[in-house]
């Protein structure tokens, strides 16, 4: 089972000033849209590579993009998601 962003960075976060909020906030959501599509491609039943193929994207790329490592474009999102039969969305932050 995947730790969230929360549990993987706490000792990190804990010796971090507070400037660095800003850039926690950007690898949070990277973490965040990592753990998605790794959800996805396992429903999916798909391998790394296999996602790689249909979204025509190398499978390095995938796998930065679910360890959180990079902040994939949105084109890039919208060719992952549409290879896993998924949505593209913005939605409001809960307050």
């Amino acid at each position: 089972m995947a730790r969230t962003y929360d549990e993987a960075t706490a000792a990190r976060r804990a010796r971090l000033g507070p400037d660095a909020a800003v850039q926690a906030e950007v690898l949070a959501q990277a973490y965040e849209i990592g753990l998605q599509v790794v959800a996805l491609r396992e429903q999916h039943d798909l391998t790394q590579a296999e996602l790689a193929e249909r979204c025509g994207i190398d499978q390095a790329d995938i796998s930065r993009i679910e360890r959180g490592a990079t902040s994939p474009t949105i084109r890039t999102l919208q060719r992952i998601a549409a290879a896993l039969d998924a949505d593209v969305r913005v939605v409001a932050r809960a307050s």
